[in-house]
């Protein structure tokens, strides 16, 4: 029998069906909706302690630093959350910084991503002690040489990463895919060889670690042994031309989590013995890294939340169904981005209505506004009836929008058994109030 703790959290962790009242963390969603509205945005702070857990404990016994991708999820109590969890994070943005600036997180634990890096952020950045990060990661080599150049006008010190692209197919959806040699992430090897040799003994850019990031929502091993291998290997090469161990390697995040009914997370175990293989050992092939950080997101954010909606209208014609919510791809866009499957599930069940297989769409001018189609619900299609979308924690507000004119929805996070609003909902006066009237 397969240990479900050496995986990450099913959808039902901490949302299920009480007394045919669905819930969270025993909670009727109902009664959150009734206070706070429709649609709304519910996290699990048990889910998401939990789901750290399981990924700290398959990496004890080695220097491991989680560095959560804060892109997943940014509301402020949810990284605050994390942080108090022992975590760092992972930016993508200067906003992003500002964010972990905002929430406490320890700037010696942040590590800066992203491939767009201006120079006024970067030298507004470079103004603080080390950058205001643990280190930045370099996307390029322009932008590495934008480093060095203002890094050596201002006569500040900062540490820095190379994003390494391995060139390596996660095989997962080509929009997530990020390490192949034609995705626009990161540096060759032939690049990171040059810059190594060149700079290693610059005076105030310390070359620091290699970081890679293959892709997202990844359920197999294969692909991260593939990438470890090579990664391991340029760690020598690095190292041969800067004449020191290197500090620290990335390796990213990806880990995929369970969407589907019987679908499975890879064994954290088994994940955990091929960073073990090598990034901490002393046997052939593998080598003792003095630090090795992880970027979770999805991971630990997915399965700790749901987005809450209610019927609007309903169609029902010859062999078809629709049901019509009052929530859209502006609140949830992963089905439409991605074709992303999202479980639905009713918020309150029924002997008396039976299962039927639904369209389910949103209210937004564009046809790929679905969120599932021909999917069994136990609803009748009737106004004011209440459903759950399922695993929306990661990449569901925080890639919300206000299209169509539609205020941004809020956001409650229910811990230990208090129930909190952490982002009140936009208001129409909020949506329209950075803009200027021409007179």
């Amino acid at each position: 029998m397969k240990n479900m703790k050496d995986r990450l959290i099913q959808p039902d962790y901490a949302f299920n069906y009480k007394k045919n009242e669905f819930c969270v963390e025993g909670i009727p969603l109902t009664e959150l909706m009734d206070r706070y509205g429709s649609p709304l945005y519910v996290y699990s702070g048990k889910a998401v302690r939990e789901s750290y857990a399981r990924l700290k404990k398959s990496l004890k016994g080695m220097p491991v630093q989680i560095c959560y991708a804060v892109k997943a999820n940014s509301n402020l109590s949810i990284l605050k959350l994390i942080r108090n969890l022992g975590a760092g994070c992972d930016l993508v943005s200067h906003g992003e910084w500002r964010r972990a600036e905002q929430a406490g997180v320890p700037r010696g634990l942040r590590v800066l991503s992203g491939v767009a890096k201006t120079a006024e952020e970067l030298d507004q950045l470079l103004q603080l002690p080390n950058a205001g990060v643990g280190s930045i990661h370099v996307e390029s080599v322009m932008e590495f040489e934008l480093i060095q150049l203002l890094a050596n006008y201002r006569k500040k010190p900062v540490t820095v990463a190379f994003r390494y692209n391995p060139d390596v197919d996660a095989k997962t959806h080509e929009k997530i895919s990020t390490g192949r040699r034609k995705d626009k992430f990161g540096l060759t090897r032939e690049e990171i060889l040059d810059l190594s040799v060149n700079f290693a003994q610059d005076e105030y850019v310390r070359i620091a670690g290699i970081s890679i990031h293959i892709g997202s929502q990844i359920l197999s091993l294969k692909p991260y042994e593939q990438a470890f291998r090579i990664l391991s290997n340029l760690c020598d090469e690095v190292e041969a031309h800067l004449g020191r161990p290197l500090d620290y390697i990335d390796l990213g995040g990806g880990i995929g989590v369970p969407y589907r009914p019987g679908e499975e997370s890879l064994s954290l175990s088994e994940y955990a013995a091929l960073v073990k293989k090598y990034f901490h050992s002393s046997a052939k092939g593998g080598r003792k890294m003095k630090k090795i950080l992880l970027e979770p997101g999805r991971s630990l954010m997915a399965n700790a939340g749901v987005l809450i909606s209610e019927v609007v209208y309903s169609k029902v014609r010859e062999n078809h169904r629709t049901l019509i919510l009052d929530s859209g791809m502006n609140d949830l866009m992963r089905p439409a981005l991605y074709d992303a499957y999202h479980g639905i599930v009713a918020l309150h069940q029924s002997r008396d209505v039976k299962m039927a297989k639904w369209d389910v769409v949103g209210g937004i001018c564009e046809s790929s506004d679905y969120f599932a189609r021909d999917r069994p619900l136990q609803v009748e299609g009737l106004p004011g009836e209440r459903v759950a979308i399922l695993s929306a924690g990661a990449y569901g507000f925080s890639m919300s929008n206000s299209y169509n004119t539609r205020p941004q929805v809020a956001e409650v996070l229910v811990d230990q058994g208090k129930t909190k609003l952490i982002r009140r909902r936009q208001t129409f006066e909020d949506l329209i109030s950075p803009e200027l009237e021409m007179k």
